[in-house]
């Protein structure tokens, strides 16, 4: 139990911050395409912590990976609250990327070796999503969204306390390449799959909150928007994701982020947008659940599998902003999410024919 709540409280933790941020950003007098850097920057560093700090869990043990990460991560997220400007904003954010990046692997490693059920444990990290939108949105609303920034840098000053509570048995260090060509090479077809769908979704996300009050969502129902989102994978994961086989699983997910992405272009008022929530954490569960399994069953190097494929997420937020820039000039928002519904569809058909070759 102790895993799961430290994931709830980190991803109720990074939820609140991430939605929030472009609007936070806005505030300070960051221009749209300055936001689109530091969402860059912030998963750049996410992405160079998680591929570092996932092998080194494999070599050096889980427990000092995540006591320093939760820890970083709870000191990183309160700086949040003192940034002035572009640069002091781009600062912090890249901190907090390498924070959040150092141990995830280390406790997803943990669970899997425990013996627990992996669909349960990403389970509580949507519930985590869910309850810490439904709270950030009134403490945004009503305290300003600094507010929001105090609230995350607790929830991770308690994971850093619940996780000092864990027993964690002997681990044989694993001798790693010092680069792992072979294990890209045998999980290709998952990670260029994420990769593709999920620039496709972060294209939308970087624009997402702006997207939803051009709609005219106040800041508390874009925290309600996304907490549908989430507390539907919460159910689906604990419920029904892990027995879907997790081949079938993940070429589900991607196809339907496809279909999602596209209904998302039809809404004309945030009312609309609920239904398709429902529809986007079906899809995430799916997928998410689907490609998890699928590295631990294959591999021997659970950390190291696990922090690619975190790191491969953390490249797609690099590449979805960049290209969002560029697109948005094309018709807005709608120009976005064709574009991501058609990569998403892009990545089902290599991840299932791939699959299928084998």
């Amino acid at each position: 139990m102790k895993p799961s709540l430290i994931r709830f409280l980190a991803f109720a933790a990074v939820m609140g911050s991430v939605t929030f941020m472009p609007i936070y950003a806005r505030e300070l007098g960051i221009l749209d395409s300055e936001i689109g850097v530091i969402v860059a920057f912030y998963s750049l560093a996410l992405f160079l912590s998680s591929f570092i700090f996932g092998r080194w869990s494999d070599r050096f043990g889980r427990r000092l990976f995540l006591m320093v990460g939760l820890a970083l991560a709870s000191v990183a997220f309160f700086l949040q609250v003192f940034a002035q400007d572009f640069w002091s904003l781009l600062m912090i954010r890249v901190l907090v990327g390498f924070s959040m990046g150092i141990f995830p692997a280390a406790l997803i490693a943990h669970v899997h070796e425990s013996g627990k059920d992996l669909s349960k444990f990403s389970a509580f990290g949507a519930l985590g999503w869910a309850l810490g939108l439904l709270i950030a949105g009134p403490v945004a609303d009503n305290l300003t969204i600094r507010g929001v920034f105090l609230l995350n840098a607790v929830f991770l000053l308690l994971a850093v306390l619940v996780a000092s509570r864990i027993k964690f048995g002997d681990k044989t260090p694993l001798k790693l390449p010092r680069f792992p060509t072979k294990i890209i090479r045998k999980n290709l077809s998952l990670y260029l799959a994420i990769l593709i769908r999920h620039s496709g979704a972060h294209m939308i996300w970087t624009f997402w909150p702006l997207f939803l009050q051009s709609l005219g969502a106040s800041l508390l129902w874009v925290g309600v928007i996304q907490a549908v989102n989430a507390g539907t994978q919460f159910v689906f994961m604990y419920v029904f994701s892990g027995k879907v086989k997790y081949v079938a699983s993940t070429a589900l997910g991607l196809l339907l982020s496809s279909v999602t992405f596209f209904c998302f272009t039809f809404a004309s008022d945030f009312w609309q947008i609920i239904p398709i929530q429902i529809i986007l954490g079906v899809s995430w569960a799916l997928l998410y659940v689907g490609g998890l399994r699928f590295l631990m069953d294959r591999n021997v190097e659970k950390a190291t599998v696990s922090g690619m494929f975190d790191s491969v997420l953390s490249l797609s937020s690099i590449l979805g902003p960049f290209l969002a820039a560029f697109v948005i000039i094309i018709d807005g928002y709608g120009s976005i999410m064709y574009v991501a519904s058609f990569l998403a569809f892009i990545s089902f058909l290599l991840f299932w024919v791939s699959e299928k070759a084998k």
